[in-house]
């Protein structure tokens, strides 16, 4: 049986205490800064990786060009709206008024004011003053512009167009009506046909009935629409 003597080698090994050695700080901090130095290449070459956004590029503001696009378009209005107006109505006086051609039958003048001028209108009616009983004739009437006085500056003039003309017996009764319209330039015409069954001198009346445009400097606009009081007619012998 051995024994161990004591201040042996085996004895002062196994009686030495364990030390654990310490790492200094400043060497643990030399071994950080690799890793970061590595997460750090690696978040740069994933940050390559991913395609950088493409700056967005500003839109185009169109600046007034809605307001553009109205003008034109009200400016085209105004140039259909112009170039649409009817022919304004020359002046003529009592040229045809007082016509043997245009007004053997009968005439009549009378002054109008409006909020777009003062006009004095002329009705002229010609026709046969004697015809066949139960034979078809024709009367023409015949409105022009005596003369005229626009309200303004604005109001270059009034144009017409007839709407309406009636052939009455004395009774009050439509013998006939227009049958067609003209334009002579001068004046508004239309012809109204008719038949007169009685024998003997027949006293016929006419009523007209014609719209008032005024055509302004830009455009133009109804005025009213006239209805003349039946104009009494020099009397035709029927036979």
């Amino acid at each position: 049986m051995s024994s161990k003597e004591p201040g042996s080698e085996e004895e002062s090994e196994s009686a030495a205490p364990v030390v654990e050695e310490e790492i200094p700080a400043e060497k643990e901090a030399e071994e950080e800064v690799p890793a970061r130095e590595e997460e750090r290449s690696v978040d740069e070459e994933y940050e390559e990786l991913i395609e950088p956004e493409k700056p967005k590029k500003p839109r185009k503001k169109r600046k007034h060009i809605g307001a553009i696009i109205t003008v034109i378009v009200i400016l085209i209005i105004l140039l259909v709206w112009t170039v649409a107006s009817p022919k304004i109505l020359v002046q003529s006086g009592m040229t045809y008024v007082d016509s043997a051609s245009y007004a053997n039958l009968g005439n009549f003048t009378g002054s109008h004011k409006s909020w777009a001028a003062n006009t004095t209108w002329g009705i002229s009616v010609s026709g046969p003053d004697a015809v066949d009983a139960n034979e078809t004739f024709s009367l023409f009437v015949l409105v022009t512009k005596v003369a005229e006085t626009p309200a303004n500056f604005w109001f270059r003039g009034t144009a017409i167009s007839i709407t309406n003309v009636s052939v009455l017996d004395s009774g009050g009764d439509i013998l006939g009506s227009m049958t067609n319209r003209s334009d002579l330039g001068f004046g508004k015409g239309a012809t109204v046909k008719l038949s007169l069954p009685v024998l003997g001198n027949t006293t016929l009346k006419v009523t007209v009935q014609f719209l008032v445009y005024v055509d302004m400097r830009l455009g133009f606009l109804p005025v009213e629409k006239i209805n003349l009081e039946p104009l009494e007619l020099e009397p035709i012998l029927v036979s």
